[in-house]
């Protein structure tokens, strides 16, 4: 496992230097990576890219099957797909993978179908991107997800077809669950998630110690519930005083070369503001924006700027 995540981890700037590692492994190495890459990593297209290598060296009879049939058709492929003895499994299961776009739609529906009822992580997860679209949706499909995504709670793609297609009932079954575990062991994302579909009814009460203020104001703001002032406010404070502590200060406070100062908001300050705008929470911008031209003030009128003294005051000011 730790060579495969190894592996993975320098292949975005070392994609050369990974395939010389690769073409250096035995072949119980290499089968071991494959296996760590079906098991335990999303299928996406830096991960398939690292198949690609590791299956060419376990399988090269496959690699020369395919060079002598370019132009095979999409029945060819599915057939070899789906027969455990083509010994073209793999090779069918990239070519299928690379002509999916430019199918008709019947024949994509046909490969989805295949894929999902391979029902190994790497099909089950390369599928679930477009299992969001109802056109591919089945609701056979549901138990191939769920089986993968209750075991690895962290996988998105599978996560956001969980959140779209289960029923209330699992969702709210998932969500006392979370509410039973140890705050560490909760899947945020997920929890957030299911609750972002379940305060869409307005008698689900949501468990606000289990949020950290912005968490629960975007609930919220996606839901259409009622945010207080003091909640909106409090939200803000978070998010605000997190930038500065990351040390991300001088990126929201800069000093033009006129010597005035401007303020950068920045994605995460700029996302809990539109988020605070979605709960009208008028005042609570208003006030937002005379504290940055009030501290915009106060930089741009100190002899020397110094780092820890900006901070001090800004965090102060921001918390009266």
């Amino acid at each position: 496992m730790e060579l495969t995540k190894y592996l993975v981890d320098n292949l975005e700037n070392s994609r050369e230097f990974t395939r010389h590692i690769i073409n250096s492994l035995s072949l119980v190495d290499l089968k071991r990576v494959k296996r760590d890459l079906e098991r335990h990593y999303a299928d996406n297209q830096e991960t398939s890219y690292l198949m690609g290598h590791v299956e060419r060296r376990l399988f090269p009879e496959q690699v020369e099957k395919v060079k002598k049939k370019p132009n095979a058709t999409i029945n060819q492929l599915l057939r070899d797909f789906k027969d455990e003895k083509s010994g073209l499994i793999a090779a069918s299961r990239l070519e299928l993978q690379k002509r999916f776009e430019y199918q008709s739609f019947e024949d994509q529906k046909r490969i989805i179908d295949a894929f999902m009822f391979r029902t190994t992580k790497h099909d089950v997860v390369w599928c679930s991107k477009y299992l969001l679209s109802d056109w591919f949706w089945r609701d056979i499909y549901f138990d191939s997800i769920v089986w993968y995504w209750e075991r690895e709670m962290d996988n998105y793609p599978l996560l956001r077809v969980v959140c779209k297609y289960a029923s209330d009932d699992y969702l709210k079954e998932k969500v006392q669950q979370f509410e039973e575990e140890n705050e560490g062991v909760v899947e945020v994302k997920a929890y957030m998630l299911f609750l972002s579909r379940l305060a869409k009814d307005p008698n689900f009460v949501i468990n606000k110690d289990r949020l950290k203020p912005f968490q629960y104001v975007c609930i919220c703001s996606k839901t259409n519930r009622q945010v207080t002032q003091e909640e909106a406010n409090t939200a803000l404070l978070q998010v605000v005083l997190k930038s500065l502590s990351e040390g991300l200060f001088f990126n929201k406070f800069r000093r033009k070369r006129d010597g005035t100062v401007v303020f950068r908001s920045g994605c995460m300050i700029e996302f809990a503001l539109w988020t605070i705008s979605k709960t009208g929470n008028t005042d609570v911008l208003i006030r937002f924006n005379e504290w940055v031209k009030e501290m915009c003030y106060k930089i741009e009128n100190m002899q020397d700027a110094d780092y820890d003294e900006i901070v001090e005051t800004v965090s102060r000011v921001l918390r009266e």
